[in-house]
């Protein structure tokens, strides 16, 4: 299951977490959007994370939930294991869970109490020392996760032996991502856009290798990369632009509800059986289920 680090102009998809009603994890529509997934052309399997509500799962749900990954994929495309949680040592343990399940990709965000210099860079210092899987840095913002200094980002990227992979979705993620190119070249193997690839364009005039979005719309996620990897990097083609507008409608909609919305829209195609969550910070309406609904059905015009 491992991704070999060839990660250039890809799209890792991530799936969510399907609930039956009673709130237990819906293994069998889990399956079934990670087969989509991979049917679908994606260039990795990203979870759990955000976007799988980690935060909700239970360590036993998350070992299941990989494990199902791992058995599904059967090595055709690599997974990279989304191990955050409450402290270096529960990191460690879910890392090497995933380690132990041949995945050779991490990644993790500091625990979101973490604010200082020497907590991130020991956070990570201290996974790099207990692990022999190559670590991916989530750089976040509240209240999903801690924001690190872009400077801190450096010492840890130059310093520290494996954690040389960032997915960068804070609040200013182009400028970050210019500034790792700049201050960490052979150090940084890769850097990924997160934020549902909202900022696709930017991110890949400023080198980004790829995006790591949910895959509810994956075909489209996949149109937009090839058509921006077909131009140059500063003169973004009138394709991708194209392709951009069409999507654009869908990324504003997502911004507003999230996970709910990736949920509705993985239900609504079929995908995944119910669009239960738990807990979610924002619901939908009636009204807000037309449009989407509305949205849904001219993304098929353009990409299903």
């Amino acid at each position: 299951v491992g991704s070999e680090m060839c990660i250039r102009d890809r799209i890792y998809s991530i799936p969510v977490t399907p609930f039956n009603e009673d709130r237990s994890v819906d293994y069998k529509s889990l399956r079934s959007c990670i087969e989509f997934l991979v049917e679908k052309g994606s260039d990795g399997i990203l979870l759990p994370v955000n976007v799988s509500e980690a935060s909700k799962l239970s360590d036993l749900e998350r070992d299941s939930i990989l494990s199902e990954a791992v058995n599904i994929v059967k090595n055709e495309i690599p997974i990279i294991a989304g191990v955050s949680g409450v402290s270096s040592e529960h990191v460690v343990e879910r890392s090497k869970y995933a380690e132990g399940l041949g995945i050779t990709s991490i990644m993790a965000m500091p625990p979101i109490s973490y604010s200082s210099k020497n907590q991130f860079v020991d956070f990570y210092s201290e996974i790099s020392k207990n692990v022999e899987v190559d670590i991916w840095i989530q750089n976040n913002k509240p209240p999903a996760g801690p924001t690190i200094n872009k400077d801190v980002l450096v010492e840890i990227i130059n310093g520290i032996d494996r954690v040389n992979f960032l997915k960068e979705e804070s609040d200013t993620p182009g400028q970050v991502m210019s500034f790792i190119h700049e201050k960490c070249k052979k150090n940084i193997q890769s850097i990924m856009g997160g934020a549902g690839g909202r900022f696709s364009i930017d991110e890949y005039r400023r080198g980004a290798d790829g995006i790591m979005p949910s895959g509810h719309i994956v075909e489209a996620h996949k149109k937009l990369w090839l058509a921006l990897t077909n131009s140059e990097r500063n003169k973004i083609s009138n394709e991708a632009i194209e392709i951009w507008n069409k999507m654009l409608e869908a990324l504003n909609f997502e911004f507003k509800y999230s996970l709910t919305a990736y949920k509705y829209f993985f239900s609504k195609r079929g995908i995944i059986r119910t669009n239960n969550s738990r807990n979610p910070a924002k619901s939908m309406d009636y009204f807000d289920e037309i449009e989407a609904d509305r949205i849904l059905k001219n993304l098929g015009v353009h990409f299903f």
